[in-house]
């Protein structure tokens, strides 16, 4: 799905903010959070990250105006320490509470080193990249994983367990792109790849796993779970964040130059079967959205059509028009 697609148009990064910002307006967002959903949405497009980019507007559009999540939450601290904090994200999008937990956290780890930021009540939080770059942008180490509401039955393979939670590390470098990870714990055929390579799908399930009892039963998910009918039929998510401060445990300067070697040394091997250059994680959707921003971003049909439902709908005019 973040493959370019062989056939597409180009659209610049101006108008398609323009029109994500629009609809998001129209589904009852306030201005604010439009604009952070705009360009949030849009930077996933720049990435290349098209299945967390502005794809999702339709989706996410349709549970607003239907009133599954709420168009106008107010995220609220519910526990904190120096070193912790929980945001309920009443009932909304769960990118509101996620970026004020993940800039909390920064903020903490700053003052004391480390912090953890935690989210709940609220529903899909975009790609965790997102966060961990927030981190890795104030000099930090930025981990962030999600969970989402599931329920395990006995006749079910313990194969579709991790319900492909995402889980994204990010490390600071220099000159170079930083090292940012960002992917989910499963995937739609990964199940058939099983009986070729089972170890690689017991670590996939084992991050997964992780992310539910992170992102889900620590932050609290769970708890609102079982306390009966939830407010907002599309909460289904729970978030879990970690930030350490780069400064406080060695020479900035030493480490980001020890990094940009490190870095530098892994793109002069040889590259894997079947790929022409060697890149670190991260490195393709920095150079992407560099060279997009005056490019304009591909745009395949798919993409397409997800945007045409929406400007259908509310009215908007399309970006590439």
């Amino acid at each position: 799905m973040n493959i370019i697609p062989d056939s597409y148009i180009r659209v610049m990064p101006e108008p398609m903010f323009r029109f994500v910002r629009s609809a998001f307006l129209k589904a009852g967002m306030a201005d604010a959070e439009a604009t952070l959903m705009a360009e949030t949405l849009v930077a996933g497009d720049l990435r290349g990250v098209f299945s967390h980019g502005t794809q999702l507007t339709d989706s996410y559009v349709s549970l607003l105006i239907d009133g599954s999540l709420n168009p106008r939450p107010n995220p609220t601290v519910v526990q904190e320490s120096a070193t912790s904090v929980n945001i309920d994200g009443d009932g909304g999008l769960g990118y509101f509470p996620s970026f004020k937990a993940i800039h909390m956290a920064v903020k903490k780890a700053r003052e004391s080193g480390m912090a953890v930021g935690m989210t709940r009540n609220h529903g899909h939080f975009g790609s965790a990249g997102h966060y961990t770059r927030v981190a890795v942008d104030s000099g930090c180490f930025g981990l962030a994983t999600s969970s989402h509401y599931r329920e395990f039955k006995p006749d079910q393979s313990i194969l579709a367990a991790s319900g492909a939670s995402p889980i994204s590390m990010g490390v600071p470098a220099g000159d170079q792109p930083a090292l940012v990870i960002d992917m989910a714990s499963g995937g739609e055929r990964v199940q058939d790849f099983f009986s070729e390579i089972p170890g690689t799908y017991f670590k996939m399930l084992g991050f997964g796993l992780i992310a539910h009892a992170l992102g889900g039963i620590l932050s609290g998910m769970v708890e609102g779970e079982v306390s009966g009918r939830k407010s907002w039929e599309g909460v289904n998510q729970g978030a879990f964040f970690i930030v350490v401060d780069i400064a406080q445990l060695t020479d900035v300067a030493a480490f980001t130059d020890q990094m940009d070697t490190f870095i530098g040394d892994l793109k002069q091997m040889r590259p894997p079967p079947g790929f022409d250059r060697t890149d670190t994680p991260g490195a393709m959707e920095y150079e992407r959205s560099r060279a997009w921003r005056t490019e304009g971003v591909p745009v395949g049909e798919h993409h397409r059509n997800t945007l045409r439902n929406v400007g259908g709908a509310l009215d908007i005019p399309l970006p590439w028009e």
